[in-house]
């Protein structure tokens, strides 16, 4: 990569905002927007790394911090890094500078001005609590589809295993300490894949996490989601691969469970050797050996049982 040079912070942050945004102009402007609105007590700053765009999204981050210079700090890189780690390392000296750390992708916003107050406030009277985390509403951007929650759940505490068993949790929901990033935890899971549930996992592993089931964000589904683009096998490989790294006998057994669902409904699949099944087949057995067998107990003995069942009750 050529040389670049990130701007550094010039003051201490009670909350840093972690935005890494790319081409997305239609929507970075209502993540702005949620950021600027923030009504607080306290000083904090949201950094947006644009990587690289080429329609005007930069432009758009670029008025924002010009006419909040305060909040929005804008990092416009000079070259596209996608999935390269080493783009969050522009943001690593503002998050030194401050004691919390909240996320928030180009594409998904903030539907509450309290939002980080109501946070912090708790983990500021919980200090044995590593996070705070909401839940959200999914917006389908390009399909006539209502909104929907992303998760359901009650509020109260999450232990590792609760967080897989709810794995879709929206990114741009946590606040956590900046503590969750150095821990040793947290270290070893980004060797597994560097993904936003490492924050989650990290955080139920160092102390304890809190779940609020009041939506104060929406996540964006859109064609242009990396999200979209994700295979299941891949989708469960990346789960399996996290409960492992986790080292909670909870969450491996949480995973084992859905991998085994997974598979009972792929069954008439795989008997066709359809690729997408087959594939999700490899990533399961490689899980657990047993997985594959008990989906196929479970199809013959459980679902086509009532399938056939409810067939002839039709009729």
């Amino acid at each position: 990569m050529i040389e670049f040079i990130a701007p550094k912070p010039t003051q201490d942050y009670k909350v840093v905002i972690k935005c890494m945004t790319y081409n997305q102009e239609k929507y970075i402007e209502d993540a702005l927007k949620g950021f600027v609105r923030q009504k607080t007590n306290f000083p904090f700053c949201a950094i947006v790394v644009d990587d690289c765009s080429t329609d005007n999204n930069a432009t758009i981050i670029r008025e924002y911090e010009q006419k909040y210079p305060d909040i929005i700090k804008g990092i416009y890189l000079p070259v596209n890094m996608y999935c390269d780690p080493k783009k969050l390392e522009y943001v690593e000296p503002w998050i030194e500078k401050a004691q919390y750390v909240a996320s928030c992708e180009g594409d998904d916003y903030w539907i509450d001005d309290h939002k980080l107050q109501r946070q912090v406030d708790f983990l500021d009277s919980h200090p044995n609590y590593m996070m705070h985390f909401h839940n959200a509403l999914v917006r389908y951007q390009n399909h006539d589809r209502p909104d929907r929650l992303i998760s359901t759940f009650k509020t109260g505490d999450f232990d590792t295993a609760l967080l897989f068993d709810k794995w879709q949790l929206p990114l741009a929901s946590v606040v956590f300490r900046k503590e969750i990033l150095t821990s040793q935890v947290y270290k070893e899971l980004i060797k597994v894949h560097n993904g936003g549930i490492c924050y989650f996992i990290a955080s139920s592993r160092v102390g304890k996490v809190y779940g609020l089931s009041e939506c104060l964000s929406v996540y964006r589904k859109n064609d242009g989601g990396v999200s979209n683009k994700m295979s299941p096998a891949y989708c469960l490989q990346a789960e399996c691969a996290y409960a492992i790294a986790s080292k909670d006998s909870g969450a491996i057994n949480v995973m084992r469970k859905k991998a085994i669902n997974k598979l009972t409904y792929q069954i008439p699949k795989i008997l066709k050797k359809d690729k997408n099944a087959l594939e999700l087949a490899k990533v399961a057995n490689g899980f657990d050996k047993y997985i594959l067998f008990k989906a196929f107990i479970r199809y013959f003995f459980k679902v086509l049982p009532l399938k056939l069942y409810n067939k002839v009750k039709r009729k």
